[in-house]
């Protein structure tokens, strides 16, 4: 009886300390709306669009977009277009709401690609099934799709890397 409760007490001090370290990181990080606004100014001064990627913390799909969106060839490219900002739906206040504002329950990682005057352009779950990290046939092309659609003066070339990385990025049948 002694173990259950010492087990019990070593449970319950464990779940207050991450609840307490949850609720520190919480109020470090700025808010989704903080984010949400620095980016679209930087995006209106740049003439540029704002690419939203929504993620939450142990997401191994969100790590992998955050990695391909990392690369050199594909951060440059796509920083022509786009002001790229992540949002926590977990650790950024108001991350949750802001991801179903600029979408539906999709799961993510998602992304919304906005205008200058904050209308969305695209979002990952536009067809259906939230693309996420693209990686399916029919995903990859929902993706490419939507760069066109909100980027018609991105060249075949800049498509072709983009494509290529994409697959880079991937995980692989043994991940």
């Amino acid at each position: 009886m002694k173990m259950y409760i010492s087990a019990l007490l070593a449970l319950t001090l464990v779940f207050t300390t991450v609840a307490a370290q949850d609720k520190k990181d919480k109020e470090k990080a700025p808010s989704a709306q903080e984010i949400f606004s620095e980016g679209m100014t930087k995006a209106r001064e740049a003439k540029k669009q704002l690419f939203l990627v929504f993620g939450s913390p142990g997401c191994g799909w969100c790590v992998k977009l955050q990695n391909y969106h990392d690369m050199p060839e594909v951060s440059k490219i796509l920083g022509k277009y786009f002001v790229i900002v992540k949002v926590d739906t977990v650790k950024n206040a108001g991350g949750q709401e802001m991801f179903l504002k600029y979408g539906k329950e999709r799961g993510v990682p998602a992304f919304t690609i906005i205008d200058m005057e904050e209308k969305v352009v695209a979002d990952s779950g536009d067809l259906g099934d939230n693309i996420g990290f693209p990686m399916e046939p029919q995903e990859v092309e929902q993706y490419f799709k939507m760069l066109q659609k909100a980027c018609p003066s991105m060249t075949k070339a800049e498509m072709d890397v983009l494509r290529t990385k994409l697959k880079e990025a991937a995980p692989k049948k043994n991940d």
